[in-house]
């Protein structure tokens, strides 16, 4: 017995991620000798369950089993986050239904176990993991050293620079965010900003979508609408690092050489006119001059495998403060100072013609308090709130954001040429009411320009940025 459980062990936990990853040399001794721990405590463990109940190997073996099925399936992300939207209709915390899976897959491995012979199980089960384990390591989709960043060489030097600043899920004046106590002073301070960087701006601006795929791929394609057609213009990514690629952009055709800033949700790096790419990467934070404490970067890792385990495991080392967090999008949040930081290098070199950010911030989980600090605790937060209290903090980022702008516009000031745009692809979904997860921010600043103009009438995004390029 102790051997085929023992092998069930070593082929359920072994961390697979430690082949594929490009941890150094500390992090693998780390995890490797982590796993060897493991390994010694359930040789033990194994021997006190000789001489007990049948019953209790059962549950063991069964629990074992489960989590070597979701450590190689990738249940998670595989089957909950492929299906969100049909959980998000019946559950409002996802982890729910993350969980109610295990327990029906342990209750079925459970009844298997103790219906069938214990031998015959076994090696059913060594199969079926030595399978999954294999195909874990040679499935190349899975690597983690494929993240998109490159930088070409280029030596040229451009008197104009288009800047798009793409804030997700950041609501706009015409949503019920906007319209408590707290949005009206979000809305004025929003104002106050535009008018004072001289930009026009408009107050009902929506998108045609509230998904961040269709909204941005129909911006980016000059689309107003997004229809079935429209789908091939972007296509689930083959990289881990990356959810989605857009296929096509005709925004970018319009550019010789760009810069683009951006995260895991949506690639815009395979553009041939994109000659640096900056991605957002959590295990890699060296080039925005960020660290993370092992510990942290491990579990991070072990999160990212699509394990309903090692998320669970994340979120409750997170809510404790015994790791910082830095994947998307608390990590975009903590280190917001540092990307924006980033960003600004690319635009002072005069090296591109379109600079293009986009950053899932103010996008959930939120995580800054009022003084506009990330607080880690506070993102766990999240799925305790009620509709009023998303509200409240819904402004509270949106209020961050206008801080993060401002400061970052007074530093650009001295960069001559610019033309800007900031936007947002959809608003809040906290609630569908008065079509608020569609109203969006959208302003607009020419090259020279130092009048502003507060615009009321409704448009969509999609249009605006249309007619701005002639679409």
């Amino acid at each position: 017995m102790n051997l085929r459980y023992n092998i069930i062990f070593f082929l359920s936990f072994f961390p697979i991620f430690i082949i594929k990853s490009n941890l150094n040399f500390s992090e693998l001794f780390f995890v490797s000798t982590f796993f060897l721990i493991l390994c010694f405590f359930n040789f033990f463990f194994l021997k006190i369950l000789r001489n007990k109940k049948n019953i209790y190997k059962i549950i063991y073996q069964s629990l074992i089993i489960v989590y070597g099925l979701d450590n190689h399936l990738g249940l998670f992300s595989g089957l909950v986050q492929a299906n969100i939207g049909f959980f998000l209709k019946h559950f409002d915390i996802i982890y729910i239904p993350s969980l109610l899976i295990l327990l029906v897959l342990f209750i079925i491995l459970y009844f298997l176990i103790l219906k069938l012979d214990e031998s015959k199980i076994s090696k059913i089960f060594i199969t079926t993991l030595l399978t999954l384990f294999v195909f874990n390591i040679i499935d190349d989709s899975k690597s983690y050293k494929k993240v998109p960043y490159f930088e070409k060489e280029n030596t040229q030097i451009f008197d104009q620079t288009t800047f798009v600043m793409l804030w997700d899920e950041m609501s706009g004046f015409d949503s019920l965010s906007s319209k408590s106590d707290e949005g009206i002073q979000v809305n004025e301070n929003f104002e106050k900003l535009f008018q004072k960087f001289n930009f026009d701006y408009h107050t009902r601006s929506y998108s045609i979508s509230k998904n961040s795929v269709s909204s941005i791929t129909s911006l980016v394609n000059f689309k107003e609408e997004f229809k079935s057609k429209d789908k091939k213009l972007v296509k689930p990514s083959k990289n881990y690092f990356s959810e989605y690629e857009i296929n096509e952009n005709l925004f970018f055709e319009k550019f010789n050489s760009i810069s683009v800033i951006q995260n895991m949700h949506l690639n815009f790096c395979n553009h041939d006119n994109v000659f640096k790419c900056y991605q957002y990467n959590p295990l890699g934070l060296d080039i925005i001059n960020a660290e993370i404490d092992l510990f942290s970067n491990i579990i991070s890792i072990w999160s990212l495998n699509g394990s309903i385990f090692g998320k669970s495991v994340w979120r409750f080392l997170k809510q404790f403060i015994f790791i910082t967090s830095t994947l998307e999008p608390e990590g975009e949040k903590l280190f917001i100072k540092n990307i924006l930081n980033f960003t600004s290098k690319d635009l002072s070199s005069k090296k591109y013609d379109l600079v293009f950010m986009h950053l899932l911030v103010p996008h959930k989980p939120y995580g800054f308090n009022e003084k506009c600090q990330y607080v880690a605790k506070l993102s766990n937060l999240n799925i305790f709130m009620s509709k009023s209290e998303n509200i409240k903090q819904h402004n509270i980022e949106r209020n961050c954001v206008i801080k993060f702008i401002d400061q970052f516009l007074k530093e650009i000031n001295l960069i001559d040429n610019l033309r800007i745009i900031i936007l947002s692809d959809h608003g809040s979904r906290i609630t569908n009411e008065d079509n608020s997860a569609l109203s969006t921010i959208f302003a607009y600043k020419n090259f020279k320009k130092n009048t502003s103009n507060r615009i009321t009438d409704k448009l969509s995004i999609q249009s605006i940025f249309k007619k701005i390029y002639n679409e």
